[in-house]
């Protein structure tokens, strides 16, 4: 049984996959000076959630893959892109998957941030280097009993997004309230917290060059 909790967080899932980045999301990417590099993800997944995406009808509402299959299976079509490693385990009532996924390049890096080819840009020229990548137009829209069921379930789970650039960073921000940018030498976090994105009913958007 899916409590009302929880029920309302599927449906932020449902309505836009929400964050491409399940409940909770630590993701650091590592680009070297040719463009190829490595996404390491770490997934938390609620227990009441993993259970709703293992019944095949729902899987397609889950945008984390729950096996090691479901993922090789995603990126047989995805060209430059390739897993090295996978792994789940169980953290309390959560469930942990982490994946390492190495891209050949830039434009593959962006098929793996959004597969559409809609939210992840890169541009270059001879400035250097810039990608835009949003997770979305807005979420849903949700009235105050809703927000605040929202923002409980979510409340324990939080979204790291790092990049490691091979040069310093020329600019680094995010448009969206909740998301807080700092810098690190060579290395951008983006970071928030789940219940305060879910509420804000806007996508975090980011913007970084180089």
């Amino acid at each position: 049984m899916i409590s009302k909790r929880n029920l309302a967080a599927l449906g932020c899932f449902a309505i836009l996959a929400l964050l491409s980045s399940c409940v909770g999301i630590d993701t650091k990417v590592k680009i070297s000076s040719s463009g190829s590099g490595t996404v390491s993800a770490e997934y938390r997944l609620s227990e009441e959630l993993v259970s709703f995406g293992e019944l095949e009808a729902n899987k397609a509402m889950l945008p984390v893959p729950l096996t090691k299959a479901d993922v090789e299976n995603s990126l047989r079509t995805s060209p430059g892109l390739h897993l090295d490693s996978w792994s789940s385990r169980k953290d309390g009532t959560d469930l942990l998957i982490k994946t390492v996924i190495s891209f050949d390049s830039l434009d593959s890096l962006m098929l793996y941030l959004d597969p559409n080819g809609e939210m992840a840009k890169h541009s270059a020229s001879a400035e250097g280097h810039r990608i835009v990548f949003t997770v979305g137009d807005r979420l849903p829209s949700l009235d105050a009993d809703m927000k605040q069921i929202a923002q409980d379930a979510f409340a324990p789970y939080s979204f790291k997004f790092v990049v490691e650039l091979p040069s310093p960073p020329k600019e680094a921000f995010s448009s969206h309230p909740a998301v807080t940018v700092r810098k690190d030498g060579n290395t951008i976090y983006f970071e928030g917290q789940m219940k305060e994105i879910v509420a804000s009913e806007l996508p975090p958007s980011m913007t970084l060059s180089w």
